[in-house]
């Protein structure tokens, strides 16, 4: 376990169980790169620049406590009214002073090095998160609830959050393993390595990356790539575009295990590709469609032995 886990455990404690008027003084919290970050209060003008940050915040009930999030914070339904002052092309830095937050939560992989060394070089409280597994989206839930100021709902958000993982985990833990491809973008062709949280779904559902093996974590691959890994499930986020028609194209290569068999699915991005309470909702989708292959090659199997 890393270090600064351990020690954001340890002032998670102190938060949560602190008197309401400690809690309000100055406080420090260690965020996902192991930095400090001084809290002199309980935050009241948060800013989020990334979508899974926003819907962590509002599981927590730290919703009302948002003056900015980042494009594409669409869920919950109260998130879509709030100021938009980041985009994957960067952060709209100007704005941000203006709204003058007590805190600002970034994502490590999503917002870039430059943008969190530019709101830390103009001394904005800055809060960095970087969720790559299940455990970390249960941390974040209680630790962003305690920083909140929502301590009990986010322990709460995330016992639940474990719970239904865990039940995942004890139903699919002893499945054959079903070699998976899941495909993030056409233009380039892109996955996911097996660090990447998505891999962990996969994981859980008794399943395998194809890619797990790439240093980086979401790979360009080559068309030649996938054919070679052949795998026996093609799992395509609903963000590509014309998604309906790349799932066409994959299904036509007859060549493909995942094609012969009719497994090539798109599944909700917003699901999978954001670590939050409803990433367990997309596991369980995730876990029945590769129950679905496992069906498929038994049947393939009895096929090929009454055939023979």
């Amino acid at each position: 376990m890393r270090l600064s886990t351990l020690l954001s455990g340890a002032l998670l404690l102190t938060l949560a169980f602190a008197p309401a008027d400690v809690a309000a003084q100055s406080s420090m919290v260690l965020d996902d790169r192991g930095k400090a970050v001084e809290l002199k209060r309980v935050p009241q003008r948060i800013i989020s620049l990334a979508p899974n940050i926003t819907e962590l915040l509002f599981a927590v009930g730290a919703g009302p406590q948002l003056v900015a999030v980042s494009q594409y914070s669409d869920y919950p339904e109260a998130a879509r009214l709030l100021p938009r002052v980041a985009s994957a092309l960067g952060a709209d830095y100007e704005r941000i002073l203006a709204l003058d937050p007590d805190l600002v939560i970034a994502w490590s992989s999503g917002n870039g090095t430059r943008v969190i060394q530019r709101l830390e070089a103009l001394g904005i409280p800055l809060f960095v998160t970087e969720p790559r597994l299940f455990t970390d989206v249960e941390r974040l839930l209680s630790l962003l609830g305690a920083i909140t100021g929502h301590a009990q709902e986010g322990a709460a958000q995330a016992a639940r959050f474990r719970q239904r993982v865990e039940r995942l985990g004890r139903r699919f833990a002893h499945k054959a393993s079903v070699s998976a491809f899941y495909q993030i973008s056409q233009r380039p062709l892109m996955t996911v390595n097996g660090e990447h949280i998505i891999s962990e779904v996969l994981r859980l559902c008794g399943g395998a990356n194809a890619f797990a093996g790439y240093r980086t974590l979401a790979p360009v691959v080559t068309m030649e790539d996938v054919l070679e890994r052949n795998a026996e499930i093609i799992l395509i986020s609903s963000t590509v575009p014309d998604v309906e028609a790349v799932k066409r194209r994959w299904l036509q290569l007859k060549d493909l295990t995942a094609a012969r068999r009719n497994q090539v699915f798109v599944v909700d991005a917003d699901l999978l590709d954001r670590q939050t309470p409803r990433l367990a909702l997309g596991a369980e989708t995730v876990c029945r469609l590769l129950n679905g292959a496992r069906t498929q090659r038994s049947s393939h199997s009895r096929d090929q032995k009454t055939s023979g």
